[in-house]
């Protein structure tokens, strides 16, 4: 299913991206959280915003797969992580 993804770190950024299924768009936002690890001064700031990810795509891959399978738009926020997946042509 392809969607289209825009996620928010807090004291990162905000980035958009096409992506073929919820699977490709967790990976995609460990994968960005990972590498803002790098902006942080303290690693306890970077735990936290890995946390709130990791707790992020496991809604993503339980509620959010369900509520896109029936064509909805799906988000969440979670202690400065936002993301939004929506399905492309909606």
């Amino acid at each position: 299913m392809a969607l289209w993804m825009t996620w928010d770190l807090e004291g990162v950024g905000t980035a958009s991206q096409s992506v073929e299924g919820v699977e490709e768009a967790a990976k995609w936002l460990i994968d960005s959280t990972e590498r803002s690890r790098r902006v942080f001064g303290a690693e306890r700031e970077w735990r936290r915003l890995m946390d709130a990810a990791l707790r992020v795509r496991e809604a993503m891959l339980d509620e959010g797969r369900r509520t896109l399978e029936r064509g909805a738009p799906w988000e969440s926020t979670d202690e400065g992580v936002k993301i939004r997946l929506t399905p492309r042509g909606a």
